[in-house]
């Protein structure tokens, strides 16, 4: 658990406190001690979608943070409800909606062209990994590296020596989390399922709560 309920927490870590709390309703008050007893009180596979879905919310929260930063006359916020349909995030100017977004924290274009096919008139904005596959869909400016590395460490930090450890093994430190990426995309062009994926970062030294932890962060598979 964490030691000092009241430090302060650097812009980054209270993004991603922002996001955890509103990833649900019940949280949308909590302090960093009650955010902790949540954490503690999920089973390994809630802690999976939990660190899926404030991964996705503070990548939506980054992006307002850069944009509302760059002193245009476009301003950026987000949707009141993290579920709503088409997009994330909304421009306003003079303070009038003038369009809308979908922020995309994820390392697997499937999901973006599912976006596409589903809403052709939102624009949508994806990891800097997905830009570089996608001619045409433009970057958020946030790699999902870094959006798993800053979430896994506010996770671990709040959970302190609890489950939240072995589920973001190995994804503390960003040098484990590019080699990572580097091995999946090694065997993603060997065409290793996901099982074969997951020995391929054990024999690796990248460790087993990791691989599993990939499955959900970094790596969407299918066997």
């Amino acid at each position: 658990m964490i030691e000092d309920a009241s430090r302060e927490w650097a812009l980054e870590e209270e993004l991603v406190l922002q996001a955890l709390r509103r990833s649900t309703r019940s949280l949308e008050t909590a302090s960093a001690r009650e955010l902790s007893d949540y954490l503690h009180s999920l089973s390994e596979d809630q802690l999976r979608g939990v660190a899926s879905n404030v991964k996705g919310i503070y990548h939506e929260l980054l992006f307002v943070q850069a944009e509302n930063g760059d002193w245009d006359a476009v301003a950026a916020r987000v949707k009141e409800f993290t579920n709503h349909p088409g997009g994330d995030v909304e421009f306003i100017v003079d303070g009038a909606s003038i369009g809308e977004v979908q922020l995309k924290a994820v390392a697997s274009e499937a999901q973006v062209l599912e976006h596409l096919a589903r809403y052709p008139d939102i624009e949508v904005r994806v990891t800097e990994e997905v830009a570089d596959k996608m001619a045409g869909v433009e970057s958020s400016g946030f790699s999902n590296a870094e959006l798993t590395r800053d979430v896994s460490d506010r996770l671990a930090e709040l959970q302190g020596d609890g489950l939240i450890d072995e589920v973001c093994e190995g994804l503390i430190t960003s040098s484990l989390v590019s080699s990572a990426i580097i091995a999946g995309r090694a065997a993603r062009g060997q065409h290793l399922s996901g099982t074969q994926l997951r020995s391929f970062l054990v024999d690796a030294g990248i460790g087993t709560t990791t691989a599993v932890v990939l499955d959900v962060l970094l790596l969407p598979l299918t066997s």
